[in-house]
């Protein structure tokens, strides 16, 4: 086994577990009402620069019926920025039929993933770091850390968290700008709704997750 660390840089980068979805997120349909995404009716390859994380020649993504993963925030003091985080995915997959993504943990359904804020081992020129355990059949996700500074926007805040969720998914970094995958964070002060999927980040996602063959994410507890 090895570790592999996948950050976001501030100036460069089983069986199915079926869960009613009871959750609900305040303002959704209005709040993004004006989202769109084209989906062709054919499976186009994933977008130009978009890299989707891979063991061998094989993509890695999140089984059928093991979503949504239980995110638990780890800090309520960041309960918004992880709020507007999972909204900018589970939103944004609507078009294709899915389901939620992630949803917060709860006395009924315990965490698949706790955030790590002022984590220690976050190297100390990133903002947050995705952490792996990878072997030769599958892609466990160790942890989120984050930097959790409050010199940071809430709304930058909302899209490093909002790329790393991606990196849970299995999208690796884009080389576009204006995609939540790309690999910069971007300079301008961000709102919080100002962070969405790209038409390219939802490309990518419709291509992964419409892959037979894969190598499955799993969560620590898995």
């Amino acid at each position: 086994m090895k570790r592999l660390l996948l950050a976001l840089l501030l100036t460069g980068l089983g069986q199915a577990r079926p869960e009613p979805h009871v959750w609900k997120f305040p303002s959704t349909a209005r709040e993004h009402s004006n989202w769109f995404f084209v989906v062709p009716r054919d499976m186009p390859p994933p977008p130009d620069r978009f890299a989707i994380l891979r063991i061998g020649n094989r993509p890695c993504r999140i089984a059928p019926g093991r979503t949504p993963w239980r995110i638990n925030v780890g800090d309520t003091r960041y309960w918004p920025i992880l709020e507007r985080a999972m909204q900018t995915w589970n939103m944004g997959v609507q078009p294709l039929g899915m389901t939620y993504l992630f949803l917060p943990a709860d006395p009924e359904h315990p965490p698949d993933l706790t955030l790590k804020w002022f984590d220690p081992q976050l190297p100390r020129d990133k903002a947050a770091a995705t952490w792996w355990s990878t072997g030769l059949d599958t892609a466990r996700v160790l942890g989120i850390s984050l930097d959790g500074s409050f010199r940071v926007p809430e709304g930058n805040m909302v899209q490093i968290l909002a790329h790393e969720l991606g990196h849970v998914l299995g999208l690796g970094e884009s080389q576009q700008p204006g995609d939540l995958m790309y690999y910069r964070t971007p300079t301008q002060r961000l709102g919080p709704g100002d962070v969405r999927l790209s038409q390219r980040d939802f490309e990518a996602l419709r291509w992964l997750y419409g892959q037979e063959y894969f190598t499955p994410i799993r969560s620590p507890r898995d």
